[in-house]
Formats: structure tokens, sequence, C-alpha cells
């Protein structure tokens, strides 16, 4: 197989930030090459979420309230900002974009499931009382505590995935404080703290990999919910199955170094 070969432009890796760009890319080549089992779960979860994408694009013309449908379209460009970073070994980045997957797909599900909330969200009080009482509305642990009434489980895994994006740094955090910082000695023997902006392919980003096909997991479970002609017409109940299935065997088979 032949590709077309990347011209560079003049300059380009010459400065800061270029290089990083440069390095990046290749470290996404370099995931496709030696992670070639996260790569296909990856894309497996992509193409059905793309899927769902698509459902929402057509169909958005077709509602008086497009507001959820737009939602699933916010978490999947968040999900695909997701798999750019981790692939690129751009581990830390991917926890905040993971957790905004999550908390645009819960909220695309709340808004169809009460339909009268599309209009209480769009109107935000600014009254102090009436705001506390729409802050508490759309919290995401009020959200997630309606999702427990249908399916425990995926509450459940929500709430664990919000929180595991937090530690690592969706929000400040002390536990994430440390989680990009290695120390190095030098020839010297001095100790010296050194900054990864880029993880190699190790333990960390495996399971950085792991979060993001969880992310979308969850998402297109959400989709499901929020659209039962789309789980018919695009077979979603068998994608689900096969995906869950696939990531516990990837699980299983992964060996960490």
């Amino acid at each position: 197989m032949t590709t077309n070969s990347i011209v560079q432009p003049v300059g380009w890796g010459d400065d800061l930030l270029s290089n990083f760009q440069g390095i990046a890319f290749k470290n996404e080549l370099a995931t496709f090459v030696h992670a070639p089992e996260w790569q296909k779960a990856i894309l497996d979860v992509t193409t059905v979420f793309h899927k769902c994408s698509s459902y929402a694009i057509d169909h958005i013309l077709k509602t008086d309230e497009p507001s959820t449908l737009l939602l699933f379209l916010t978490a999947y460009n968040h999900y695909l900002a997701s798999v750019r970073s981790v692939s690129a070994g751009h581990c830390l980045p991917t926890y905040p974009t993971g957790r905004a997957t999550l908390e645009s797909a819960l909220y695309g599900w709340y808004l169809s499931a009460d339909k009268d909330a599309a209009l209480r969200w769009h109107n935000k009080p600014v009254n102090k009382d009436e705001l506390k009482q729409w802050g508490n509305e759309f919290r995401f642990s009020s959200l997630t505590k309606k999702v427990s009434g249908i399916d425990k489980g995926l509450a459940a895994w929500a709430i664990y995935l919000h929180q595991v994006a937090i530690d690592f740094g969706a929000h400040p955090n002390k536990n994430a404080l440390y989680s990009n910082m290695e120390h190095e000695r030098g020839k010297d023997g001095s100790l010296a703290i050194k900054m990864v902006t880029l993880h190699p392919l190790n333990q960390f980003s495996i399971g950085t990999m792991k979060f993001t096909v969880e992310t979308g997991m969850i998402a297109i479970r959400l989709f499901s919910l929020s659209f039962p002609d789309g789980l018919l017409t695009l077979n979603l109940a068998q994608d689900i199955t096969r995906l869950a299935n696939n990531l516990f065997h990837l699980q299983q088979i992964t060996k960490f170094k």
C-alpha cells in the first residue's frame, strides 16, 4: 500500500509549537502500529458513535426542539478530541474532554426523557432561589440519579468515569497534580523533576485509552435510551453488546509493562 507523503512546510518543527505538534502526530502513528488492539477498539466505538451522530444530523430539521440531538453531536465532538489526544499520548487533556462527553450525553438523555426540561434548561433564571433550584435539577448527580431509575449499572458507570476524569485533571484536584510529572536522576546523581506532556505507550496511556473507549460507550448507551427508533434502525443493541464484550476481552489480554 502506498500513500502520498506529507510535504512539511518550510520551518515546520523548527519552533516549539510545531515541534510538539509533529511529535504528537508521530505518536498517533505509533499508536496505530504498536497498539492495534486498542486502536481497533477506539475505531469500533467511533464507528458506532458516528452512526448516532449521523442520525442526529438527519433529524435536526425534523424536530421542533433539537437540543437533545445537538447535545449528542457535542458529545461526539468532545469524544473525537479525546481520541486524538490519547492516540498522541497527550493523556492529561483527554480527561476534561472525556468528562465533557459524559456530561453532554447525560444532558442530552435528560432533555429527551423530560420534554419540559429543555425549556427550563434554555431559560436559566436570574433570581437567586430559582437559580438554586435550576442548578439542583441540572446537576450531574441529579441526572445520574434519574438514570439509576432506569439502569442502575449505567448510572454507577457514569458516576465512576466522571470521578476518574476529575481525579486525573478534568477539574482542579490534588490527585491530578503529579499525574504528568516524573523524576529522573542526572549523571551527577542529582534529582530533577520532569513534566511529561506526551506519555509513551505504558500503563497510564493504555488506561487513558480504556477511559476514552468507555466514555464513548456510555454516550452511545444514553443515545439509545434517548432515541428508541435509532436503537432499532441503527442496530445499536447489537453494537452495544459487541463493544462491551470486546472491551472485556481486551482487558483480559492486555499486558501492562
